[in-house]
């Protein structure tokens, strides 16, 4: 068990087990909670196992497919992509933000005020009353953080996720990076990836080819993924960010997220409550 996990220097833990790469912070009050999150490691490693046990249906489409006899974090799964209504998403959308909010529900049930799951850029909050949290922005995936957010209890947010290009996911859109703030970190990561491949134009800038040429095992891998974008002339851009902003507004009327940030070779999109 030791070698899958590591108590860092500032008191937060570092998981590496299977495909997962979490950073883990829990706080009661000014407390650091560092031996309560280490000792989540074998509840997320059971999430994991029961996550690989339904693989076989978490990699179909939607349409047509039958999700009734999934339980359990595979039913979350399943639900959260429901949700957005994409059929050209499978429940592996919502993977990683599904694990980072079960570990994040176990911790503060057990008394944690504070919680962090940061799952590969899926982060899962759990925050108590008067609680809050400051969190920077990757507007892209392969930039750095260019601001500064506060995220406070009251603001109903349990999950912040980016997807785009360049990031560890194949995408199907053009987007640098787009950020989504859900009310579930599940919910978050389904949209985050719809609302990154929503980015996607039609242009001789951008680059494609199948995910199966990539990664053959991938759950997409009949679908064309972008593998690099040219300098975009101004319209395109713009165009790409008007699709983002237009299914980010229906996917905020259906409840699923709160607030979006999107970027696209250096123009940005901010959407939704409290944005900055």
């Amino acid at each position: 068990m030791d070698e899958a996990f590591r108590i860092l220097d500032d008191g937060r833990v570092y998981f590496d087990y299977g495909p997962a790469s979490m950073v883990v912070t829990a706080r009661r009050g000014d407390e650091d909670l560092s031996g309560l999150a280490a000792s989540a490691f074998p509840f997320l490693r059971d999430a994991l196992s029961e996550i690989a046990g339904a693989l076989p249906i978490l990699r179909q489409f939607p349409d047509g497919m039958d999700y009734s006899d999934l339980t359990g974090l595979p039913r979350v799964m399943a639900e959260s992509v429901l949700a957005a209504g994409e059929p050209t998403l499978t429940p592996m959308a919502a993977v990683a933000g599904t694990v980072a909010d079960a570990v994040a529900d176990w911790l503060f049930a057990r008394g944690a005020d504070l919680v962090a799951v940061n799952n590969g850029g899926d982060v899962a909050l759990r925050l108590g009353e008067g609680r809050s949290i400051r969190m920077g922005i990757l507007p892209d995936l392969n930039g750095r953080v260019t601001e500064v957010v506060v995220i406070r209890a009251e603001d109903g947010i349990g999950g912040v996720c980016t997807s785009g290009l360049g990031g560890r996911s194949l995408t199907r859109g053009i987007a640098g990076g787009v950020t989504v703030f859900s009310r579930r970190c599940a919910l978050a990561d389904a949209c985050a990836t719809h609302l990154a491949n929503c980015s996607y134009i039609e242009s001789a800038r951008v680059h494609t080819c199948l995910a199966g040429d990539i990664e053959p095992e991938s759950d997409i891998a009949s679908l064309r993924i972008v593998t690099a974008v040219d300098p975009l002339l101004p319209e395109e851009k713009k165009r790409a960010l008007a699709q983002v902003c237009e299914e980010a507004e229906r996917q905020r009327k259906c409840g699923n997220l709160v607030r979006v940030y999107a970027d696209i070779q250096g123009e940005r999109l901010t959407f939704g409550q409290n944005a900055p």
